[in-house]
């Protein structure tokens, strides 16, 4: 007679399957325990990218009045724009986008400056701080670009993050600082483009400072050389 095949189910009790084997053994790991892993290890990476997109810079009391001291030129006859910028900092491309949509909606009533702060420590390198940003910047109409060698301006007006804007009335009184992007790097409608577009057309707007995403300029501007060479 030929012998019945062997089965599972008539496997002792406290024997068990093979599969059974693997899932009960100390550390073993089921599907759905790796699908549950692989589900908290995506949600924690995406807090994290989250967070850091919306992780804003520290905002300083800028001047209230137009420092008689600095080099920027101001328009008595139009709004002053001043925008501080890092050289190798990409989430300030997203700025730049938004800005041109400024100038753009009114180039007419407001005069602007964007300075690219370069550092101490970089003070040796020569074109260091003329990078993509710079030539994005360029193509900007009415746009005037400058460097900022060893922060002079941006310390005088406590700028700290790159994507700051401060915009000045013709009299020289402070009526916005902050950021015009959403996020980090994002460009979109936001408050502050939308506060700035409005100040020009009415003389007035919602809010008078808005939050700044970008990076550090670092108005002590301790960089390394090593941040100078970064391409």
């Amino acid at each position: 007679m030929t012998p019945k095949p062997s089965d599972d189910r008539d496997a002792p009790v406290d024997q068990g399957t093979a599969f059974d084997h693997v899932s009960r053994r100390p550390g073993g790991w089921t599907v759905p325990t790796l699908v549950f892993a692989w589900s908290v290890m995506v949600a924690a990476g995406l807090s994290i990218v989250w967070q850091y997109e919306h992780a804003a810079g520290p905002l300083h009391a800028a001047p209230d009045r137009w420092p008689i001291a600095s080099q920027i030129e101001r328009s008595p006859e139009r709004w002053t724009l001043v925008l501080f910028a890092h050289p190798k900092c990409p989430c300030t491309r997203a700025t730049l986008g938004e800005l041109a949509r400024i100038m753009t909606q009114g180039a007419d009533r407001v005069q602007a400056s964007a300075l690219f702060v370069k550092p101490p420590a970089c003070s040796l390198e020569p074109g260091w701080e003329y990078s993509e940003l710079w030539q994005a910047a360029e193509q900007i109409p009415g746009l005037n670009v400058c460097a900022d060698p060893g922060g002079v301006e941006a310390n005088r007006f406590a700028a700290a993050i790159s994507g700051l804007v401060l915009l000045y009335d013709p009299a020289g009184r402070l009526k916005f600082r902050g950021g015009i992007t959403a996020s980090r790097g994002h460009s979109g409608d936001n408050l502050g483009r939308s506060t700035i577009v409005q100040l020009l057309n009415q003389g007035s707007g919602d809010v008078d400072n808005t939050k700044v995403y970008g990076c550090e300029l670092g108005t002590n501007l301790q960089e390394t050389h090593r941040s100078c060479r970064q391409p």
